[in-house]
């Protein structure tokens, strides 16, 4: 299998990340600790830490903001020890471009809700940091991207409200010449504060490379690439599932969230609707409820009555993996439960064995007859499945034995890597290291495609002029009562996953 593209055309050595074990251990330890206790010693009406700041109100209040370079502030105690990993590494950038004739750098500001307040997994927000700190040192410390300018990796905790998304965009765009910041990456999920952040970077020429963002309505926004394909390509996947021999006569009935503010769970019903061939539908009208308005439980045990008239073999569930739960419990209890279902939905059902009560939903789908399946953003049982899909060399950073990416079901480490390895590709691609701008990467984001190509580790990332990856292989994965998640089959919108020219002929 050819590697065009991939991390310089020699397998890394897996050893670079004992670098880590053996220099950095006693300090990662030692910032934890402070980081731990510079928490705790604080009262709640000072400052969090360097470069954080209380913002909110009753429920809501949390440390947000940009950590300093040294990365000396952990958001929650789950993400201490990532947080120290990449503390390490921005001092050694840092010391390292003091010394004479040394490499230059620059920032780049990893964003997404990080604290409890925010309602976010912090389990989740930690592989999703730990994958950025993989694409963080396979950039810095590996040379099949180059070596130039070095990278910083600082950390942006965004919140949960309005004023704590605007202080986090104002003190980016306030530091980002201090501090020498030219792209943003991450930005947690589709919801209508994610994308005011993102028109509000962009519109100051500050490019954003998005992690795990799917909602179509961020294919206006100049400026914004991203790793994920967006909801029409998953609804698109979610079809060709459906298009395989043995579901191809399947009937199925939508489930659709009308939350206004949650863009993922709009787009991704809308886009399956018009994508499923005619003739498919158990019931013309999708069964709708508003997550925004409380627990839908209620609403949905009075609706199985209903679900069983229209006898589906295939529920499509586009919402969110909170209310996938509510909605699997009276689900269970339906009075036809001895006709077996599937429950399809997308991306977010990644989230639900991490959630609390996992033990609930193993139950529902045991007592139910129910089969419950989703499109991912990234799977490692992809790689296995069709390793033609995916770049061998892109996967080192995954599979060395003594790293840190030891939980890579949920995707989460997978995207975070690949939204950084993005910004890394753009920001070299310039030819630039010193006096280097975010307007500079800004103009390479039309030159990522083709031959040009990223190769992720969840696939190749081939832009279009709209921002997201062409034909990006999107996994189907099942979860197993047991919390397993298998991996079915890798797809695409278009059925078949993109490989660059020179490898598809």
């Amino acid at each position: 299998m050819s590697t065009s593209g991939g991390y310089g055309g020699q397998d890394p050595d897996p050893s670079w990340w004992r670098g880590w074990s053996a220099r950095g251990l006693v300090l990662a330890c030692a910032l934890a600790v402070t980081a731990g206790a510079v928490w705790w010693a604080q009262p709640e009406d000072t400052g969090c830490g360097p470069g954080v700041e209380w913002v909110g109100e009753g429920e809501h209040r949390a440390c947000v903001g940009v950590t300093d370079a040294a990365g000396g502030f952990s958001f929650d105690p789950e993400l201490d020890r990532v947080t120290a990993r990449i503390a390490q590494e921005n001092d050694r950038v840092t010391d390292a471009a003091g010394e004479d004739g040394g490499t230059p750098f620059v920032s780049v500001v990893y964003a997404m809700p990080m604290s409890p307040a925010s309602g976010e997994s912090m389990v989740s927000v930690r592989h999703e940091l730990e994958g950025a700190y993989a694409g963080l040192i396979a950039a810095n410390q590996t040379r099949g991207q180059g070596n130039s300018p070095q990278i910083r990796l600082l950390l942006g905790n965004t919140g949960a409200t309005d004023e704590q998304w605007r202080h986090t965009s104002d003190q980016i765009l306030g530091q980002a010449r201090e501090e020498r910041v030219v792209a943003v990456a991450g930005l947690g999920t589709s919801l209508a504060p994610t994308l005011d952040m993102v028109e509000a970077l962009t519109a100051a020429d500050i490019p954003v490379f998005g992690g795990t963002l799917t909602a179509d309505d961020l294919e206006e926004l100049d400026g914004l690439v991203r790793a994920a394909p967006p909801n029409s390509d998953e609804a698109a996947a979610a079809v060709q599932f459906l298009r395989t021999e043995e579901r191809a006569d399947d009937r199925v009935l939508v489930v659709q969230d009308q939350d206004e503010d949650d863009r993922y769970a709009a787009t991704l019903g809308r886009a399956f609707l018009d994508l499923l061939p005619p003739g498919r539908l158990a019931d013309d009208e999708p069964m709708v409820f508003d997550s925004s308005q409380g627990d839908p439980s209620s609403y949905f045990a009075q609706q199985m009555a209903n679900l069983c008239l229209a006898e589906p073999d295939v529920v499509y569930f586009a919402g969110r993996s909170t209310e996938l739960r509510s909605f699997l419990a009276p689900l269970a209890r339906r009075y036809c439960n001895d006709r077996p279902l599937t429950v399809l939905s997308g991306d977010d059902a990644s989230q639900t064995t991490q959630q609390e009560g996992f033990e609930e939903i193993a139950q529902a789908l045991e007592d139910g007859n129910i089969e419950l399946v989703y499109t991912g953003l990234a799977h490692p049982g992809a790689w296995e499945q069709s390793p033609e899909a995916f770049d061998r060399l892109a996967l080192a950073p995954f599979r060395a034995e003594d790293g840190p990416l030891t939980e890579l079901d949920d995707g989460q480490a997978i995207m975070g890597h690949d939204a950084v390895l993005m910004a890394v590709r753009a920001i070299r691609s310039t030819g630039r290291d010193r006096d280097l701008s975010a307007a500079d990467v800004l103009r390479m984001l039309p030159s990522l495609n083709g031959a040009n190509a990223i190769p992720g580790a969840s696939g190749w990332i081939s832009l279009r002029n709209n921002g997201s990856p062409e034909n990006k292989a999107i996994p189907v994965i099942s979860i197993e009562p047991n919390g397993r998640l298998v991996t079915l089959m890798v797809t695409s919108a278009g059925g078949e996953p993109y490989l660059p020219p020179t490898r598809g002929d």
